[in-house]
């Protein structure tokens, strides 16, 4: 008898660890409603040019934080003083995307997860193109040469994505800020659907975080 009693409270013990771990780790994909809404051709969320800063090492979620403040509130904030006040960080600044959430939380920006990895590539899209038609930044976790990267979307065209991303290449006269693909888009970044899709379907942890996005408001 009480060897059974030890086993139904392992086993729901270990039920109840694998449930929480799945909802923590955003493994269940999103419920969206494909409502109809026509969004322009092109469009694009004003971002402060002087803002597109390098990221310093594994700092890719303050940053992504600092780009959605400056879009949303018009504010100017130092991202190493963001960098300093994130948390949920790992060794060497790893940061999990709850520590994001709740930085954006206390600049009073609110946000909702999404996660579409359960959509095809056309749906993601349409999905990014109507909430940035609804002047909402989306900061998402893609995978770069093998890391973790946060990018904060902030426009669209026909063919591809506008985004903030702290890892663009350098300037040469100045470092601390990096290249704009295109100075007639929003954002530093351009970056093809297909180019996009590649690196976003790759992002998160093994089944967690897999297509993760962040709609910030």
């Amino acid at each position: 008898m009480k060897r059974k009693r030890c086993f139904r409270f392992f086993c729901t013990a270990f039920f109840l660890l694998v449930f929480a771990l799945l909802c923590f780790g955003r493994a269940f994909p999103s419920c969206i409603k494909s409502e109809p809404i026509r969004v322009q051709n092109t469009m694009g969320l004003h971002m402060d040019e002087a803002l597109f800063y390098r990221q310093t090492l594994n700092n890719c979620g303050p940053y992504a934080v600092m780009g959605v403040l400056n879009v949303l509130k018009n504010q100017t904030h130092n991202p190493e003083t963001l960098a300093a006040e994130m948390t949920w960080r790992m060794h060497k600044n790893l940061t999990f995307p709850q520590g994001v959430i709740n930085l954006l939380h206390k600049y009073r920006v609110n946000t909702k997860e999404f996660i579409l990895k359960n959509k095809s590539d056309s749906e993601k899209i349409d999905w990014i193109k109507k909430t940035l038609s609804c002047g909402r930044p989306i900061v998402v976790l893609i995978k770069v040469n093998h890391i973790q990267h946060y990018v904060t979307i902030i426009g669209y065209d026909e063919n591809g994505l506008m985004a903030y991303d702290s890892l663009q290449e350098k300037r040469k006269d100045n470092p601390r800020q990096t290249v704009t693909d295109n100075s007639m888009y929003a954002g530093n970044r351009y970056y093809t659907n297909e180019e996009f899709l590649a690196l976003w379907n790759k992002g998160g942890y093994k089944i967690f975080f897999r297509n993760w996005a962040l709609v910030c408001f």
